[in-house]
């Protein structure tokens, strides 16, 4: 139920995606032949009577497309009828290319602010109480239990959640005695904890409690936070290709599924702000200066806008088609990989 519950909102995202691009076509007078979600032959086709569009989902549900009229440079009418890509100014034509991705960016934006003016987020609470047991750590061999109450350790008073990670971070590998209280009882219970990097570690966490943003300050955090994941990822793709970055892997459609599974058996809120993340990379993604990617195509109008000069058409048709493939086959590689490795 969790993976059909993932794949449905990932598709979401293809489709706002391809609405965005959709819409802006339709409003800029550009003819709209097909509306697609996923790729190659169809399993469900319908076409309008009213504007005869036609709408489909594809047998690959890798991305999908919206087929504007002209766009294919070799259409007949691409460079004659009024309503078709290629009889658009740059300008326009690049509007219909960035709205794509755009619609990500923007729905990204959105579901950070209703999380965090709806569900609010999780602020740590600085009390000497125990929030989260890792599993198989020093404190749940121990027998500590979230919201344990720690009074004090080795006869210290522990009063703030500042002072327990502090104290416990000055005995690595060395037992202490915590003094707990759970429910109405007192108890005694000692934990060695382990040393990482010098620190005294026994796998616990924060407690944390919910709150929520008024409207305003969840506009101004969704902002920056969105910010903030744009401004490390470009820094991550930049290290990337000057070859500062190590052990990255390159992530395909089922471990995005996975990983989407688990953030949502921890809950709604964690499953939205990661479809938030990717529904982000989207728009980072689609924005590649790559052909067959909006990206691409963006350099491509960039060109004739600073030359006045249209890239020739076989050379433009000829660079989207070769890397779409080469695309589609990079995907279909990592996700065989993945599907292997499991």
């Amino acid at each position: 139920m969790n993976i059909i519950i993932v794949i449905f909102f990932l598709g979401i995202l293809v489709v706002l995606h391809e609405a965005g691009h959709f819409f802006m076509a339709r409003v800029l007078g550009m003819k709209v032949i097909k509306y697609s979600v996923g790729f190659f032959k169809p399993i469900f086709t319908w076409q309008s009577p009213k504007t005869d569009i036609i709408y489909q989902i594809g047998a690959v549900p890798l991305g999908g497309f919206v087929q504007v009229k002209g766009m294919d440079p070799f259409e007949e009418g691409a460079y004659t009828d009024r309503d078709s890509y290629q009889m658009k100014s740059p300008f326009k034509r690049a509007l219909v290319i960035v709205a794509g991705p755009v619609a990500n960016l923007v729905t990204a934006w959105l579901i950070l602010f209703f999380i965090v003016t709806l569900s609010g987020l999780q602020n740590v609470v600085d009390k000497s109480v125990v929030g989260v047991v890792v599993k198989d750590g020093p404190a749940y061999k121990a027998g500590l239990l979230k919201d344990d109450v720690v009074l004090s350790l080795n006869g210290k008073e522990m009063k703030t959640w500042e002072s327990l990670a502090n104290a416990l971070h000055e005995n690595p590998d060395k037992p202490v005695t915590l003094l707990i209280k759970r429910g109405e009882r007192l108890q005694n219970i000692t934990v060695t904890p382990d040393n990482v990097d010098g620190q005294g570690l026994i796998g616990i966490n924060a407690p944390t409690e919910n709150v929520s943003l008024p409207p305003f300050k969840g506009a101004v955090f969704a902002t920056i936070k969105i910010k903030g994941v744009l401004k490390d990822t470009l820094t991550g793709l930049l290290e990337l290709v000057t070859g500062k970055a190590q052990n990255v892997q390159a992530v395909g459609p089922p471990g995005i599924v996975k990983m989407a599974s688990s953030q949502l058996e921890t809950g709604m809120a964690s499953f939205l702000a990661f479809i938030s993340y990717i529904s982000l990379m989207l728009f980072l993604f689609n924005l590649l200066p790559i052909p067959a990617l909006d990206g691409g195509r963006s350099v491509f109008l960039l060109y004739e806008i600073i030359s006045r000069k249209r890239v020739n058409k076989r050379v433009d048709a000829t660079l989207n088609t070769v890397f779409f493939f080469l695309l589609m086959g990079f995907v279909l590689f990592i996700s065989i990989k993945e599907l292997i490795e499991g």
